[in-house]
């Protein structure tokens, strides 16, 4: 039987390491043909997904290390739409919705609710890693 990892990240991308972490794991399951299913960025990990946020030269750029995973693993990037929004992060159609001229959502990731977070733990061979 073989494992669904599930990854949760609520660290912030400003005050923590957890997202490297969080990517050299992913990297590492990968090359290990493990499946994953779902990474879930909740509560502060979401202000990753901004594309506004500039890390100064001698930090690491992290927006551009997901997008970078992302588009070589296909695996999807959700963010959570209320913590999204409440951060300020929000994708073309809300823009839209809300009379915004542009939106700050990256590429490669999208609006989520807790439901698909759910969703993806509901699989009985699911395991959650939380990256905090």
């Amino acid at each position: 039987m073989k494992n669904n990892f599930v990854i949760l990240i609520t660290a912030s991308p400003q005050n923590s390491q957890s997202h490297l972490t969080a990517i050299r794991y992913l990297n590492s399951l990968i090359n290990r043909k493990e499946s994953v299913s779902c990474i879930f960025f909740y509560q502060d990990a979401v202000a990753v997904a901004n594309i506004f946020n500039q890390p100064p030269s001698d930090e690491p750029e992290l927006l551009k290390a997901w997008r970078k995973f992302a588009k070589t693993s296909k695996v999807e990037l959700m963010t959570c739409v209320a913590a999204s929004f409440r951060r300020g992060v929000i994708d073309k159609e809300e823009a839209s919705n809300r009379e915004i001229n542009s939106a700050n959502l990256s590429e490669h990731f999208s609006l989520a609710g807790l439901g698909q977070l759910s969703a993806a733990l509901s699989n009985p061979n699911a395991k959650l890693v939380h990256f905090k």
